[in-house]
């Protein structure tokens, strides 16, 4: 039963969720809290039909909002009128940080945001939004720090920019860590020095789960984690891919579900071959590029069907001149794939798989606009991917004093820069950006 809760005070249970969220000192984020239940309010009184004269938020008394007094946040009486399905549904639809706060309002709202089925359907919920940008930033110590950010509107003027929202921080073991894309509000790491042991981890919630250490057959034995997802069975897979300097060696490689917090590797088999690319999931199929050996040249894509876990491969042929900096991507549905030209003037090519079973590409060279001198200059930029309007994503790899990403239109020709703000004490340090991030409050 919902029931009316009135200044209800945080009890010992509530402040330490207050404490894991970050929200301390008090009197600040209380402001915050209340201006964003007022936002709630109004949402709910325009579905409900509900005049703002008729019921609305019980202000915060300037007692509560003094240095040192207990956190309380008043409640609209129109709550215990409102069935929990339609508050889920509301819920769902307001920004991951405004979860994180609220919370700590009541036991009620706890007890309402942090069930099974409202994580699910914050889920679903996310990934009909427009994705995400996600910024990985690594420092010296190996711990590394998430921010996140919707896209600008494009196209944009030459000063915008970004305020990025900050999530929780990662604290690793290891003074390096490899970070793979994300896909379900979910990132894999694997240490540079720790090959056998992978960790899965959610910047929203901060949890972080260490995966069984995966067995090595010697010393020179590499791992390569992907994340892939079965949209039939709704089912989240760490695909573990191990390599060798003797070519031909691995054939056994390992993949494991993830859920129920139950983790066991399985052994699958597959021919030897050396990961040369991130991975990008579509409709179920995890794509990535691979050669013979750790010294060969891209010669192949891999697909791995994350529910039938049965790979196959397509061919790359030598004229097609793909190497190891190509990036993959989702263009409409199919499998492409981006990659800058060797030779100066610097241009971009730009595949897209046609038809997987008869191998059949289309190839597209465009030439970088004359302003990328002056924006871009000698920064050494990444291929990010490619956003659902056509625009190719470009970052930093590393952040030297300012932080830009950059957006090329492939029609236009045109090229944006955006500064992303509030990200300067991570001067000279590795940063990871990525697309199609989406947030995600569910445990494993």
């Amino acid at each position: 039963m919902v029931r009316d809760i009135v200044d209800d005070p945080l009890d010992e249970d509530d402040i330490a969720l207050v404490k894991t969220y970050g929200l301390v000192p008090y009197s600040a984020p209380i402001k915050k809290v209340e201006k964003e239940i007022k936002e709630l309010t109004e949402k709910i009184n325009d579905l409900c039909g509900i005049k703002e004269s008729d019921t609305g938020l019980a202000p915060l008394s300037k007692q509560m909002m003094q240095e040192g007094q207990p956190l309380q946040v008043g409640y609209v009486s129109c709550f215990r009128y409102i069935p929990i399905d339609l508050l889920m549904d509301i819920f769902s639809r307001v920004p991951a940080k405004s979860i994180a706060r609220f919370r700590c309002v009541s036991k009620l709202w706890e007890s309402i945001l942090c069930r099974p089925d409202f994580k699910e359907l914050f889920m679903t919920m996310s990934s009909i939004r427009p994705p995400l940008l996600l910024f990985t930033f690594q420092d010296d110590d190996g711990n590394l720090f998430f921010f996140s950010s919707p896209h600008p509107q494009i196209p944009c003027n030459e000063n915008t920019s970004l305020v990025p929202t900050r999530y929780h921080v990662q604290h690793t073991t290891d003074s390096f860590s490899e970070i793979g894309s994300p896909l379900c509000g979910f990132i894999c790491r694997r240490g540079k020095r720790n090959l056998d042991t992978m960790v899965i981890c959610n910047p929203v919630t901060g949890e972080s789960v260490s995966l069984p250490k995966v067995e090595l057959k010697s010393i020179n034995t590499e791992t390569r984690p992907y994340l892939g997802y079965d949209p039939v069975r709704k089912q989240l897979k760490v695909l573990c891919i191990k390599s060798d300097d003797i070519p031909n060696t691995c054939d056994e490689h390992q993949v494991l579900t993830l859920e129920n917090g139950n983790h066991l590797w399985r052994t699958i088999q597959c021919k030897p071959h050396y990961p040369k690319s991130d991975g990008i999931c579509i409709d179920g199929i995890l794509y990535y590029t691979a050669g013979f050996d750790m010294r060969a040249r891209v010669s192949m894509v891999v697909c791995f069907d994350v529910r039938s876990e049965k790979f196959s491969f397509i061919n790359i042929h030598v004229f097609m001149l793909m190497n190891d900096s190509c990036t993959l991507i989702n263009y409409k549905g199919k499998l492409g794939a981006l990659q800058f030209t060797c030779l100066s003037p610097k241009r971009l090519r730009f595949w897209v798989l046609v038809n997987a079973e008869k191998n059949i590409w289309t190839k597209c060279i465009y030439a970088l606009p004359p302003l990328w001198n002056n924006l871009v200059q000698h920064t050494e930029l990444a291929i990010v991917g490619m956003t659902d309007g056509g625009e190719v994503v470009l970052s930093q790899y590393c952040l030297i004093y300012a932080f830009y990403i950059y957006y090329f239109n492939l029609e236009s020709k045109s090229l944006t820069r955006v500064q992303i703000q509030d990200v300067e004490m991570f001067k000279r340090t590795r940063v990871y950006t990525s697309l199609g991030y989406v947030e995600n409050f569910k445990l494993m």
